[in-house]
């Protein structure tokens, strides 16, 4: 990719995922805390230590001061507020639902109203026959518990996937799920208003622009360098016209035009933004306008870094 189509930022050096990055289980929450990285954008630490795993995070419709993230498999229902600078806010359970194994989030607008999306589409193993999406009213204050409005079971048409990037386009009310271990990354569709139960994801066809591992990514760390490129999160902004995709490596961000579908706007070239060496980068959330991105780690202390898009 030309260096046209890169955000400058330091260079960008390789960590090692942890063996846990390929299994589901925490990467750097146990040993020695990992150091929060240098790199592009500013980065900022987490006040609140429960966030250990973050692997959901999106920017809030309603106060632009506000993150929601929720942490991985295993961890609380729980949502958790923090401002842009890290400090926390609060926290909202979630009634009656389990973190089976939550790997994204999503926001979106409908009618006027603000609402949260949580993604329970992780499947380390390929095992899980179905798995769950929550919709949520985003909550005016971080404190006390919620029940989804909805919980939609979806079901794969070519057989379990694990997917850790999910992203809602609000125009057309539909969720996407862009698979993590397929090579190239499987593009699904759910309606998010099917009226029904349970929902049969529509395949719709790869995406080829993310770039495969390089020579120095396998040298580097022959065990777990093939994993780089692995999609990890992908938010959409409010007006559809701009959508980031993150890697453990990079996140790569994509510009669409109106007569564009998502699957042809993501197969196009993207601008590469680099990433700090954060231990194994797992959440991201774009602002409503698409120009602004928050991107974290599962790692102690919790780090995010803000960059930035043109």
């Amino acid at each position: 990719m030309s260096k046209a189509n890169r955000i400058p930022s330091q260079p960008l050096r390789w960590r090692l995922l942890c063996l846990a990055a390929l299994f589901g289980l925490s990467a750097c929450t146990s040993g020695t805390p990992a150091a929060v990285p240098e790199g592009p954008g500013r980065i900022l630490t987490l006040q609140n230590t429960e966030i250990d795993e973050a692997s959901g995070l999106v920017v809030s419709r309603t106060d632009h001061q506000r993150l929601w993230l929720h942490n991985d498999s295993g961890g609380a229902a729980r949502l958790y507020a923090v401002d842009p600078n890290g400090q926390d806010l609060g926290q909202v359970d979630i009634r009656g639902v389990a973190n089976t194994d939550w790997e994204d989030m999503a926001t979106y607008t409908m009618g006027g109203a603000h609402f949260l999306l949580v993604a329970d589409v992780g499947d380390n193993n390929g095992i899980r026959p179905a798995v769950r999406l929550h919709v949520l009213a985003e909550p005016e204050t971080p404190s006390g518990e919620l029940a989804p409005l909805r919980s939609l079971t979806v079901v794969y048409p070519d057989g379990p996937r694990d997917c850790e990037a999910v992203a809602v386009d609000d125009a057309a009310l539909s969720v996407y799920l862009l698979t993590k271990r397929d090579t190239p990354p499987r593009l699904y569709r759910v309606p998010l208003n099917t009226g029904l139960p349970v929902a049969s994801a529509e395949f719709l066809g790869t995406v080829e622009s993310i770039p495969a591992p390089t020579a120095d990514d396998l040298t580097d760390d022959p065990e777990f360098g093939q994993n780089r490129s692995q999609p990890t999160a992908m938010s959409f902004s409010a007006a559809g016209d701009r959508a980031l995709i993150v890697t453990y490596k990079d996140a790569y961000l994509y510009t669409r035009s109106q007569d564009e579908s998502w699957l042809q706007a993501l197969n196009r070239a993207p601008r590469v933004v680099d990433l700090p060496q954060f231990a194994q980068t797992e959440a991201s959330g774009l602002n409503a306008a698409g120009d602004l991105t928050f991107v974290g780690s599962e790692q102690l202390p919790a780090a995010l870094v803000e960059i930035a898009l043109p």
